[in-house]
């Protein structure tokens, strides 16, 4: 998870290549502090200052002051609140069916259904333990040791965000700084001090639920995370392939108007073809018959030659008896 020092904006935009007085946009300016703080809320809390730092030094140096000003002011989570972080990026999925839950709880309660109530609360009593044991396994894969004080605050937040709204908002941005608490008893005003860096994203139909007490319902299988995250990864693979057979389909659509246009083509070739084939017999035709009559005209022209040569001949003969008899 670590990232070199002056990276971080590197990673969501590239700032070598604005000139020194770029001024980004409001819109620019938020969009661009959110992937910042997004790959900075993604390390550890040990690494996040100096990679803070190292940020704000590069937008300083690419002239985005306003950019390194809200950098600066982005505060270091703690060791529970990163861990919530961790959580929401691997099973944000998961944690959505808690708050949902959250929401069924408060029907329940609202509606003193006891048995559905006892039952909603083991369910989620049971997937609150197996998020918290999957967070541990993730800092461990990220080379950190949970202690279990660390462990009860993200449990606590937990809890807090079941009961409060914005509690839930701040742990959907993945850059929750500080651990939230709730006692679970009654009404809780919304807190004066926020524990997430930056702008909440859009609630997404958030609810509230106070933590249930009474007999325990009877006992449920647990809910195994690893086969949620299973079944997640399987749902985003085909999500690929769907998305891949579009692309493909796409293709195949552009393809076959490219073939269709050629074919169009190649048809409108054919018919004019066909046409000068046609001009071309009426021409043959008309020549052959050309032919034909310079043939007879011929046969007469050599049958008057022959007949010009006898007579020729005859004429010849003539002038010669004439001039024999001349003689004598």
């Amino acid at each position: 998870m670590s990232v070199p020092e002056g990276n971080v904006c590197a990673q969501s935009a590239s700032l070598d290549e604005r000139s020194p007085h770029w001024v980004p946009s409001g819109e620019q300016l938020v969009a661009r502090l959110e992937q910042v703080a997004d790959t900075l809320y993604a390390l550890k809390p040990d690494e996040f200052s100096a990679a803070r730092d190292a940020a704000v030094r590069e937008a300083r140096q690419a002239g985005d002051r306003d950019l390194a000003r809200e950098i600066g002011q982005l505060r270091k989570p703690t060791m529970s609140a990163w861990l919530i972080n961790l959580l929401w990026r691997d099973q944000h999925d998961v944690m959505e069916q808690l708050f949902e839950l959250s929401r069924e709880l408060a029907r329940a309660q609202a509606e003193a259904a006891g048995p559905e109530l006892r039952a909603l609360t083991q369910q989620r009593r049971q997937l609150e333990s197996a998020l918290l044991r999957r967070a541990v396994e993730l800092a461990a894969s990220a080379g950190v040791s949970v202690s279990d004080s660390v462990q009860r605050e993200a449990q606590e937040t937990l809890g807090a965000a079941l009961a409060r709204p914005e509690v839930a908002d701040e742990v959907r941005t993945g850059r929750l700084t500080k651990a939230e608490s709730y006692a679970g008893f009654g009404a809780v005003a919304p807190s004066t001090t926020t524990g997430a860096a930056s702008r909440p994203r859009p609630a997404q139909t958030p609810g509230s639920a106070t933590a249930a007490t009474g007999p325990a319902a009877e006992p449920r299988e647990p809910i195994d995370l690893r086969a949620a995250q299973r079944a997640r990864e399987a749902r985003e693979a085909a999500q690929r392939r769907l998305a891949q057979a579009q692309e493909a389909a796409e293709a195949a659509a552009a393809l076959l108007a490219e073939r269709s246009s050629e074919h169009a083509a190649a048809r409108g070739h054919v018919q004019e073809v066909r046409q000068r084939l046609r001009e071309l017999r009426a021409e043959l035709q008309r020549a052959e018959a050309d032919v034909d009559s310079a043939e007879r005209a011929e046969a007469e022209a050599e049958r008057a030659r022959d007949d010009a040569q006898r007579a020729h001949s005859e004429a010849l003969k003539a002038l010669a008896e004439a001039e024999r008899a001349l003689r004598q």
